[in-house]
């Protein structure tokens, strides 16, 4: 078994034209998890060609979702989830009133106890390489539910798995995919994975 169902894979700067692309090699790879980032160049076509394209064979998120006009984006667009870099209760209010499921941008204890308050389905401890690894496990002991964490930032195809011990997923950026490179790099990137 691989640990590509535990990735998501990051595309910052991806463009719409080679979206399809580079998805239908995550998903030949076992990357059924992707988020095209708001600060990527139309980043809402992206996201509604993966979703025409692929459906349902793709869990499409919306990656550093900011404002609650983003939310709205995110969801006119296609997505099926949001990431936020920070924890900011009124993107993930309106998120939730959406319909959208929430993974917010966490550190602190205090940020993940009022993250778990306000609804967050995953937790994405970011940035997690200035955490120690088993940093989930540090904390699930006084949260009174079960709680999923995605590690982010810093996670690499080559520490993943390490992540993956602790953490329920993880984020994969630049690591993964660069913009404009070619989708056999993308290819040969997702295969230090398996």
């Amino acid at each position: 078994m691989t640990i590509s169902s535990q990735v998501i894979a990051i595309l910052r700067g991806i463009r719409p034209e080679e979206v399809n692309q580079h998805i239908r090699c995550l998903l030949d790879n076992d990357i059924s998890q992707a988020e095209i980032t708001t600060n990527s160049p139309d980043w809402q076509s992206s996201i509604q060609r993966a979703v025409k394209h692929f459906g349902p064979r793709l869990n499409i998120g919306a990656g550093t979702v900011v404002n609650r006009r983003q939310v709205d984006e995110s969801l006119a667009a296609g997505a099926r989830f949001i990431l936020t870099p920070n924890l900011n209760p009124q993107v993930i209010t309106q998120a939730k009133k959406q319909g959208l499921a929430v993974y917010a941008g966490v550190f602190s204890a205090s940020e993940i106890f009022l993250a778990a308050e306000l609804g967050v389905e995953v937790m994405k401890i970011f940035p997690a390489c200035a955490l120690p690894v088993n940093y989930p496990q540090l904390i699930k002991g006084p949260l009174s539910q079960p709680v999923r964490f995605s590690a982010v930032g810093g996670i690499t195809v080559d520490n993943a798995a390490d992540y993956l011990v602790h953490y329920d997923s993880v984020g994969i950026g630049s690591s993964l995919y660069r913009p404009g490179q070619s989708v056999a790099e993308t290819a040969k990137r997702c295969k230090l994975l398996i």
